[in-house]
């Protein structure tokens, strides 16, 4: 229960300086703060409601008379060393008064907002599960567990990977690449899924057979990366073609007052073209693609995404930016469902629906 808020008070620990924070620095303590408390909140309520960690329960057994020095050692000071050596870069950031933003910022907060969404829902998941079933033998692999063995610790690797992502721009980030790879480590190769699936054996064929069809930590497969791949090709190609050759002049025109333009063409931001040319091919394969079971209803859900897609987008300009051409945003609007249905269309394949 203590484990997230060590996180947090380590990371509150300069403030007792009087350090300034900067908004980088501000929100991260807001990120932090939710985690560990929603990690710590879930412990408790776990603990009352369900009989102690297997993990635990069978190193009593084998520490016999001996616990309380084991107890002392292996799990309170080993993991206290563990949580400062992982937690530094949190101090780091804390203590960082540049108020720079730069493109790893982005991807970072993108990879907290998944990886605790996977975390956090997972173990409600789990815990719905456990309440119901907790006589039971019978493995759970519905939800997010569906997806993978263990969502939650992908969801916690992909949270301290975006922390790392957070240090890259502050010139600092290779001394703080240490903390997602011991995370990561210790979640595959230690005290996560090494143990967890060795006490799962004991389910008999079941658990076999779960093994077996469900990859263990990622959340795809083979399959579905080659369906994201198609994705991003078809909506560079379209893209390419509308944007760079048929309506390159109108959009230029339209948008030069507000617009990176040079000599003609847009100068668009390398980092932020690239993200877009993920999220697209992501929601399309996602939301589209691998939730149907035909290449009809891809095109139906690819249609119906692109337009909610691209709605909002214009709405939100043509509502808050003063001048944003409409004519433009008509235009967008009308694209945005061809360029996310065809891109579903084309890159549907069999054997794919997964929802």
């Amino acid at each position: 229960m203590l484990w997230g808020l060590g996180f947090l008070i380590f990371s509150l620990s300069p403030l007792l300086g009087g350090h300034e924070l900067s908004f980088k620095s501000k929100m991260i303590l807001t990120l932090v703060c939710i985690w560990s408390l929603r990690l710590s909140l879930y412990m408790l309520i776990r603990m009352t409601k369900n009989p102690e960690d297997v993990r635990y329960a069978n190193w009593r057994k084998q520490w016999g008379k001996k616990e309380p020095l084991y107890a002392f050692l292996k799990v309170y000071l080993l993991q206290s060393a563990i949580l400062v050596t992982i937690a530094y870069p949190l101090v780091w950031l804390t203590m960082d008064t540049s108020s720079l933003i730069g493109s790893f910022d982005f991807v970072a907060l993108i990879l907290f907002i998944i990886g605790f969404s996977f975390e956090s829902i997972a173990d409600y998941q789990m815990f719905q599960f456990k309440n119901k079933l907790s006589k039971t033998k019978i493995i759970m692999r519905k939800g997010l567990w569906s997806y993978c063995r263990h969502p939650n610790y992908f969801g916690e690797i992909l949270i301290w990977w975006g922390f790392f992502c957070f240090t890259i721009n502050t010139g600092f980030g290779f001394f703080s690449l240490l903390s997602p790879m011991i995370i990561t480590l210790l979640l595959l190769k230690v005290s996560g899924v090494t143990i967890l699936e060795e006490e799962l054996k004991n389910r008999g064929p079941e658990f076999q057979t779960y093994f077996n069809e469900v990859s263990c930590i990622l959340p795809f497969q083979k399959k579905h990366f080659v369906v994201f791949l198609k994705v991003t090709g078809v909506t560079l190609f379209l893209d390419f073609i509308w944007l760079g050759n048929l309506f390159n002049d109108f959009y230029v025109e339209q948008s030069k007052h507000i617009a990176r333009i040079n000599n003609g063409h847009f100068d668009a931001l390398p980092w932020a073209t690239f993200l877009v040319y993920i999220i697209i091919p992501l929601g399309v394969s996602c939301f589209a693609i691998f939730c149907s079971n035909s290449r009809s209803m891809a095109l139906f859900k690819g249609i119906f995404y692109g337009l909610i897609l691209y709605c909002t987008y214009e709405f939100t300009n043509l509502a808050l930016i003063k001048d944003w051409p409409i004519e433009m945003a008509l235009l967008d609007i009308a694209w945005g469902p061809i360029l996310c249905g065809a891109g579903a269309f084309l890159s549907y394949s069999n054997n794919l629906h997964s929802c």
